[in-house]
């Protein structure tokens, strides 16, 4: 009988792939084993972990021997800090990676058999392409204070003098925080802290401590000037953001005959460059601060077709559309990376939009949504991958799907909706 693998074996694992949430994959006596800071093609000896009754989880005692797709990470926080898992992957097959991984995740949670992939879209930076950091503080009485990123456990903070994703510029202001932390020009700090590189080139980094009063930032999309609460969710790669946006619009390929209703819009990104080609835009969205930005956006730019509602995306959605019988043409949705609530899938089902723009940074969540659209008698017409979050283990896709009652998609001459 084969002796049962046990928590502090040493054993040798030949990596096969690299799962979703970036952990790579190898087999140990027929049992599926997990092991972090690895690439297919490796071959390593690991300490086991963790045991289950369906898989091991273990960490890396001596890599024997190195996969070709491996390189030196640039970081020196790597494996410690929880940010980055894949910076010793070379960027390629990174790529390939999430690509496969995206896949799969329709395959095996959408049950979906070759499900319609588009090729991944790349970052144009692989590094310090992110243009807001959110920094943790760990404030112990007596000790110096700890400013950086949870660690791979999201145990403890882990103190970072510089981030290799994040713009250069946040690093120096990261560092006049720190100093100015130590020094007590800062009396109250808080446990997170949010710093937004400069909108323009040259610009000076956003550093804001005090919220008595609601703070926002401008961010340039396009070039269009967009307010956003200066603690709220904006997309993060600001080099990528124009395809992704661009990606979003053609894929609902609003007519100007329309009524869209954009789901979750935060700032109201995405109604932004809808409003132009669109009869009304309705914007849902449960952040305050948030709907402010969005309708002083709109506002600044002369839109005057869209309407934004405050309040949980199910209910409004239940309350305003569903009761109301109200039409909703095309629907953009780009929820939390927790996915859609059944409050919200439900609403979608009687709604029947004839096209559904589904944007996440969560293609696991995203996949099981979707699944329960098809049930619900819904298309999955492309998937659309974009590399938003390099060296991580995060992807972005943007899904289409039509309803049973499709919009004409006739073509949009002489409108220009940038």
């Amino acid at each position: 009988m084969e002796q049962q693998t046990k928590t502090g074996d040493v054993v040798k694992v030949g990596i096969e792939r690299v799962a979703f949430g970036g952990e790579g994959v190898g087999r140990v006596g027929g049992m599926v084993v997990f092991v972090p800071f690895t690439a297919a093609g490796d071959h390593v000896e690991i300490t086991v972990t963790e045991t289950k009754r369906r898989y091991l989880k273990g960490k890396i005692r001596r890599l024997s021997v190195p996969s070709p797709a491996r390189q030196q990470p640039l970081c020196r926080y790597f494996t410690a800090c929880g940010g980055c898992r894949y910076q010793h992957i070379r960027p390629e097959e990174q790529i390939r990676i999430k690509q496969s991984q995206v896949i799969e995740l329709f395959e095996r949670i959408g049950k979906m058999p070759s499900p319609p992939v588009r090729e991944i879209i790349p970052s144009p930076r692989p590094f310090h392409y992110r243009i807001k950091a959110d920094y943790h503080l760990d404030l112990q009485p007596g000790r110096s204070p700890a400013l950086g990123f949870m660690d791979v456990m999201n145990r403890r903070v882990i103190d970072i003098d510089r981030c290799e994703i994040v713009d250069e510029p946040i690093n120096r202001a990261c560092q006049t925080f720190r100093r100015d932390l130590a020094s007590g020009r800062i009396t109250k700090p808080r446990d997170r802290q949010a710093v937004w590189s400069a909108d323009t080139p040259g610009g000076i980094p956003e550093v804001i401590t005090d919220f008595r009063v609601p703070r926002f930032v401008t961010r340039t999309v396009m070039g269009h000037r967009l307010r956003v609460p200066y603690r709220g969710f904006f997309q993060a790669n600001g080099a990528l953001l124009p395809r992704l946006v661009a990606a979003v619009v053609e894929a609902a390929g609003p007519t100007g005959r329309e009524t869209i209703a954009d789901v979750h819009c935060g700032s109201g990104l995405f109604s932004f460059f809808l409003s132009p080609a669109a009869r009304t835009v309705h914007g849902i969205e449960v952040n305050g601060e948030a709907v402010h930005c969005a309708r002083w956006n709109h506002r600044e730019a002369g839109l005057a077709n869209a309407i934004f509602h405050r309040g949980d995306a199910g209910e409004v959605l239940n309350t305003i559309f569903v009761a109301g019988k109200k039409r909703i043409d095309i629907l953009i949705l780009d929820p939390p990376r927790t996915g859609c609530d059944p409050a919200l899938l439900a609403a979608l089902a009687e709604l029947r939009p004839a096209r559904i723009v589904y944007i996440s940074c969560n293609p696991a969540t995203q996949a099981r949504d979707i699944r329960c659209l098809a049930n619900q008698g819904f298309t999955l017409q492309y998937l659309q991958p974009f590399d938003m979050f390099p060296q991580t283990a995060h992807i972005e896709v943007v899904a289409l799907l039509n309803g049973s009652h499709p919009v004409s998609r006739r073509e949009n001459e002489g409108r220009d909706i940038f």
